[in-house]
């Protein structure tokens, strides 16, 4: 049964016959048409069914010979019609599929792999052996190719979203199956789903939640292979940032410095970074007690100094390594694969320095609100925040999805309605991308997160938000 190429046009262009440019994810003529594009830039290969006749060996057996098309009608009398196979089912189409989602030479506005880690080029392995994470690896698939067209949310990614979830919950309701890698992993996927999906219109997940409960309920709260590793480099940042947020997230300080602290970056400024995020969690907590019980915020207030300032630090190492790549003779080859990489990274992870340092900022300045230093250092914060938005217009719009929580974040770290107004309009711009994230109540959740870095009290004025 050989195999014999077919081309690498998408399946909407080799239906219509039309001529496909093959680029990835999606085609021009699907992109202009606005229609879901399958298999763009994927090699195929057309099987042919090879007939077989009856021969009989010395010993007289009966053995099976390719027949030609000059047989006889009594040799096709007795010829053997083998029954068709296709080299394939649904599990391996299920992998295919995948495998082009998360290619590394994807475009970067659309690219899984860059976007949420490295830990999704060892899940086609793990396929097939744990039904909650082969269904929400359906759903991404299925919500990552209609997102790449620019498509609202299909029926079909909704149905299978659902059904990934009702799996989930069966998996976690088994002590055995809950702890296993792979379903922390379908939790992990999960939220990455809910970036092409939308969240009922809110700016936080639930899955974060569920994953630090899984965390939490296992013995050895940390990465236990270098599959989990891999995986924690990803699953932090998501637990973290919803930590913030979602008091819901009960971790001691012990399992957040577990959850961030990774063998990969601990010795680079953005891994020591979002160790100092580990913080924040368990520091807010603490501030929004000691503000309703009516105690002296001094000590904790000297608590936090020290990491804000430490991330200061921390931010012009980001900032500096960031001009020294893009004044280098690397980054003047831009179709190098490792120097888009690197441009790309370390322009990702300035920015996220950006958001956490910001998040310190707030906290401080709630802890001590006669702190103008902090006040005057918020402004140039929100600045070089909303600079870095503009810069990281080329990764819209799974490429930039972060840019959301920075903004967020500059929000709340100024008073000054001039500057709230242009984080607004950049923040509005960027939800934008996501189709169905226009439901988002943006005045309402830019006032919920200001009041949690806040820690519980408001900013100094109030703001007029535009229609």
């Amino acid at each position: 049964m050989p195999g014999v190429p077919t081309g690498r046009a998408c399946d909407a262009c080799r239906k219509q016959k039309k001529k496909c440019d093959e680029k990835q994810p999606a085609c021009g003529r699907c992109l202009r048409l606005k229609v879901s594009c399958v298999g763009s830039g994927q090699q195929r290969f057309k099987f042919k069914q090879q007939q077989f006749s009856p021969k009989s060996n010395q010993s007289g057996q009966m053995i099976l010979a390719p027949r030609s098309r000059s047989r006889s009608t009594e040799e096709e009398k007795y010829s053997v019609e083998l029954p068709r196979t296709y080299p394939c089912n649904s599990m391996t189409l299920l992998m295919n599929s995948f495998v082009g989602a998360i290619k590394r030479s994807t475009d970067l506005r659309y690219n899984m792999w860059w976007s949420f880690g490295l830990f999704l080029e060892d899940i086609p392995r793990r396929l097939g052996s744990n039904e909650a994470l082969d269904r929400a690896v359906d759903a991404v698939t299925t919500a990552h190719a209609g997102f790449c067209t620019r498509q609202p949310v299909s029926t079909e990614a909704l149905a299978k979203y659902s059904c990934a979830l009702k799996t989930l919950r069966v998996y976690l309701d088994n002590p055995l199956q809950a702890s296993a890698s792979s379903t922390l992993c379908a939790v992990m996927i999960l939220l990455v789903c809910q970036t092409f999906i939308g969240n009922n219109g809110q700016m936080m997940s639930g899955h974060a939640q569920g994953a630090a409960s899984i965390l939490h309920a296992r013995r050895n709260f940390g990465p236990r292979d270098d599959f989990e590793r891999k995986l924690f480099l990803s699953l932090r940042g998501s637990l973290l940032f919803e930590g913030l947020y979602n008091d819901a997230i009960d971790l001691s300080s012990e399992e957040w410095d577990a959850l961030a602290k990774s063998d990969f970056d601990q010795d680079q400024p953005d891994g020591q970074i979002l160790r100092c995020l580990a913080r924040a969690p368990v520091i807010m907590k603490r501030g929004k007690q000691a503000i309703r019980d009516g105690e002296d915020l001094t000590l904790l207030a000297m608590e936090v100094r020290p990491i804000y300032e430490k991330c200061k630090l921390l931010l012009g190492e980001l900032k500096a390594r960031t001009v020294a790549f893009e004044t280098s003779e690397l980054d003047t080859m831009p179709q190098a694969f490792m120097a888009r990489i690197l441009r790309a990274h370390y322009l990702r992870t300035h920015g996220i320095g950006l958001g956490i340092t910001t998040f310190f900022n707030c906290i401080l300045q709630a802890l001590d609100p006669g702190d103008y230093t902090c006040r005057v250092e918020s402004r140039s914060l929100v600045g070089d925040i909303l600079v870095h938005a503009q810069k990281s217009n080329v990764y819209r719009p799974v490429g930039a999805g972060y840019v959301i929580m920075c903004l967020s974040a500059a929000w709340a770290a100024t008073s000054d309605p001039q500057l709230r107004s242009m984080v607004e309009v950049a923040l509005i711009d960027y939800h934008g991308d996501f189709l169905n994230h226009t439901c988002v109540n943006i005045p309402r959740e830019l006032e919920r997160a200001s009041e949690n870095l806040w820690l519980g009290r408001t900013a100094h004025v109030n703001v007029i938000f535009s229609p």
